[in-house]
């Protein structure tokens, strides 16, 4: 291995220049191998080694106040979609700074050669407070897995798929926090744990059958691509970040800590080509190591980070007064009034249903701002045409909701196959649709014809967004540019463009707190619980905190339908002071059945006329709030 060619044909005083504050060190480290440079910058520390008795690939350690926190392999593989990459020939220069104006203090530039790809080359720039990683390459043929800090998923180094521990991160935390929440109220994790931030992967196996809380992790859909690792009171987080329109990957996955190593990677899956990428070479999305005082610090480093780097989008349309009421959403009394008997609870979507459950909300005095119509007010998921034998007149249903100042949103999922006509489908061997044709122009066009006219003809001022859905198989025929990740951004943006079109103050609620999405979204909402949940208050207020960091001031608060009554009375008294409250029931709790009396809707009815008082006081929103 070239491991010192190109940095010793530099001129001293070029290298001095780009290393004014980098010392070359003889002593050696950890007693095993030594230290070829060494760097300390305000945030972080690092020091390089040539290798280790684990194998040959240099690596670099990084160090927050002294206590080191990872080691990372120089480079990195990009698998074909069906071939696993082997890389060799490592060799690297120490370069000046490319963006010193953003602080940027030394340029790392690693080549190898490549079993799969031609000029495969890595890019590390540390800057004051955080440094960065990305790769590229060129050739021909499908881009499967573009890893990150690791030449493949760690695994017994004779049979696993990387070339061994060097190759591999190395990590000195022993846990680790993530953004996304999960239905066993875990952010905080032991390394071992796999993770998977977005879409499908290996550590989403959990299912109904298979019930794994821990593992049950789409309630942010996706959520910010960054893990925050820490030991001691230190914290060091790694997050990925991509320009909109790239993020053609369903996830940002994490192998979990096995043996001495850890892996993070993306997985193109074959959509993408690498003679297709501009001008033949490939382009990684970037990788990012910050540092903090605690998880939501990192959190916070990370998103500024995106921003600047114009990795995430901004808000598209103006806070709005009514979109702050309280709301009542029907799932909780849809699902309580019928699972125990054995009905489905989609089955109560009903006009009649929901006319007298507001009447019921009227006679309790509960001043209900925005009225969600819940699963299944549609004929088919995927058609948005109005299902009439439930929902007889939903034009005056809505109408008669503004006479009283109320808004209404309908439930609807990611781009669903049901009831889609078949010329729009993607169908499978057995002849089934398996997804819309979302590149098709026919389908854009027969969706925002069918959101025009639930907007413009029958008064439907948003929608609320669920069951988010992405490609994460291979082979579908799915367009390259509407891969992974950016299926779901293509979708929302049909929805919240047109739904804005034809009423500018629509509402469009999601659940998609990655900072790309933010163009498309105007409420976070902070999703669903599970009957175990307890200490409902602190886990709300940490899901609220990671919305607002990556960009959503305003929140839906959900519901605590699923828990105890005790735990939904001291959530329904917090919801005020963490975002938009919601009641998402009117006779009893979802799991236990358990009836609320009349003290309690009394006591709500006063939180929330407080709360639209208060609303009515606040600078923000600028227009003047009334409950209805």
């Amino acid at each position: 291995m070239h491991l010192f060619a190109n940095l010793r044909k530099w001129p001293g005083s070029m290298l001095l220049a780009a290393c004014s504050t980098l010392a070359f060190a003889d002593t050696t480290t950890d007693g095993h191998d030594r230290a070829t440079f060494q760097a300390a910058l305000p945030a972080y520390s690092v020091a390089l080694h040539l290798g280790s008795e684990l194998g040959p690939v240099p690596v670099l350690d990084v160090y927050r106040n002294g206590l080191r926190m990872l080691r990372l392999p120089l480079v990195s593989a990009l698998d074909s979609s069906d071939a696993h990459e082997h890389l060799s020939d490592v060799h690297y220069q120490l370069g000046p700074p490319q963006r010193p104006e953003a602080g940027e203090r030394y340029a790392l530039t690693v080549q190898a050669s490549s079993s799969l790809w031609q000029q495969r080359v890595f890019h590390w720039r540390l800057y004051d407070d955080h440094l960065e990683f990305d790769q590229s390459a060129s050739g021909h043929g499908q881009i499967g897995r573009s890893h990150v800090f690791s030449n493949g998923v760690p695994g017994r180094w004779d049979k696993g798929r990387s070339e061994g521990g060097a190759w591999n991160a190395s990590l000195m935390a022993d846990r680790y926090w993530s953004p996304s929440p999960n239905h066993a109220n875990l952010f905080d994790h032991n390394i071992a744990e796999p993770q998977t931030l977005g879409f499908g992967g290996d550590a989403h196996s959990g299912s109904e059958e298979d019930f794994r809380p821990a593992q049950m992790g789409d309630l942010f859909s996706p959520p910010p691509l960054m893990l925050a690792f820490h030991v001691s009171g230190e914290w060091a987080s790694v997050g990925i970040g991509t320009p909109p329109g790239q993020y053609r990957f369903p996830a940002l996955e994490y192998s979990g800590s096995r043996y001495a190593g850890a892996a993070w990677w993306v997985d193109y899956l074959g959509y993408a080509r690498m003679e297709d990428q501009p001008g033949g070479h490939f382009q990684s999305p970037v990788a990012a190591i910050h540092f903090g005082y605690s998880a939501l610090d990192t959190l916070e480093h990370y998103t500024q980070w995106m921003r600047s780097r114009g990795f995430g989008t901004e808000a598209s349309y103006p806070d709005v007064a009514w979109h702050h009421l309280p709301i009542f959403c029907g799932w909780a009394e849809q699902t309580s009034t019928a699972t125990p008997y054995g009905r489905p609870p989609n089955a109560e979507s009903t006009q009649s249903n929901y006319e007298a459950w507001l009447a019921e909300l009227d006679r309790r005095k509960l001043p209900v701002g925005t009225v969600v119509i819940d699963d299944k007010w549609q004929k088919g998921y995927g058609n948005f045409e109005i299902d009439t034998a439930k929902w007889p007149d939903l034009k005056g249903f809505v109408a008669r909701q503004h006479a009283v100042g109320r808004h209404v949103l309908l439930w609807v999922p990611v781009a669903h196959s049901d009831g889609l006509p078949d010329s729009l489908c993607v169908t499978g061997p057995d002849g089934k649709c398996l997804a819309p044709k979302l590149g098709d122009p026919a389908y854009e066009a027969f969706l925002r014809g069918r959101i025009r006219e639930l907007v413009e003809k029958i008064g439907i001022d948003g929608f609320k967004e669920d069951w988010v859905w992405a490609p994460t198989q291979p082979g579908l025929p799915v367009p390259p540019a509407l891969a992974g990740m950016e299926a779901v951004r293509h979708f929302q943006q049909m929805l919240y463009s047109e739904a804005h079109r034809w009423r500018p103050d629509a509402l469009v609620e999601t659940q998609t707190s990655n900072l790309a999405f933010r163009d498309s979204s105007d409420v976070l909402r902070l999703n669903d619980v599970w009957y175990a949940t307890r200490d409902i208050v602190a886990i709300m207020r940490e899901r609220a905190d990671i919305a607002h960091i990556s960009g959503w001031p305003l929140v839906d608060t959900d519901n605590a339908s699923s828990t105890t009554l005790d735990t939904w009375r001291s959530y329904m008294a917090a919801q005020p002071s963490i975002g938009i409250p919601a009641l998402y029931f009117v006779h009893r709790t979802e799991s236990t059945l358990e009836r609320p009396d009349q003290g309690d809707w009394q006591t709500l009815s006063s939180i929330w006329q407080r709360y639209i008082e208060a609303l009515g006081k606040a600078t923000n929103p600028g227009t003047a709030v009334h409950a209805p």
